[in-house]
């Protein structure tokens, strides 16, 4: 167990090696004083670069007399988000590129989670690779959302197997997210007897 556990850091180490020498190698340049730009190319290439990081998550591999955890890969992406508290100078959704304080202050969402297991399912003999798409809505709880948040939703997870049609499950999610939203602990309850529980961390910058 020890050993399967230390095997898991190690792939999230190396995974992460690449990704930050690449962000530790990119210059942004500061807005213009003179004419209040900022340089597109750059935010964007940064945008791209924190979408890349995964986070890890745990789910469940149960069968008929066995259940085990399995640790796996997850990445966040959001489409779309539309913001409650927005002011009147700025639109109530953005696409893609989400600033943390828009969301937590209270949103709602369009999400999509590719997930990737680091070893085949044993027991529910479930693919590796899944895709997790739904919304979920964000509250804020203290300070704004800034020092502390909750999110409730749902999603459809497309996961194939080889020994039966079923090809997908529905699920609801339940989230906590602290510091300004960036770091935070998701889980999940799936109507799958295969894969009832899912636990992961919760990264996001942007």
């Amino acid at each position: 167990m020890q050993q399967h556990f230390r095997k898991n850091i190690i792939v999230l180490f190396v995974l992460l090696i690449p990704v930050s020498a690449v962000v530790s190698q990119i210059s942004i340049p500061k807005p213009d004083a003179t004419t209040n730009t900022e340089n597109t190319k750059a935010k964007w290439i940064s945008w791209a670069i924190f979408q890349a990081l995964p986070v890890p998550v745990y789910t469940e591999d149960a069968g008929e007399s066995d259940s085990r955890l399995q640790f796996g890969l997850r990445w966040n992406v959001t489409p779309i988000n539309i913001s409650f508290n927005a002011n009147k100078y700025v639109s109530d959704v953005q696409f893609f590129m989400v600033n943390p304080v828009r969301r937590f202050t209270g949103s709602i969402e369009l999400f999509v989670q590719p997930e990737w297991a680091t070893a085949g399912f044993k027991n529910a003999d479930l693919n590796r690779f899944g895709l997790g798409i739904g919304s979920r809505i964000f509250v804020p709880v203290k300070n704004y959302g800034e020092t502390f948040a909750a999110s409730i939703g749902a999603k459809y997870t497309f996961r194939g197997s080889e020994m039966s049609e079923k090809n997908g499950y529905l699920g609801f999610e339940g989230g906590i997210y602290a510091l300004y939203g960036i770091f935070g602990l998701q889980l999940n309850y799936n109507l799958d007897e295969r894969s009832r529980y899912n636990v992961g961390l919760y990264f996001k910058f942007f």
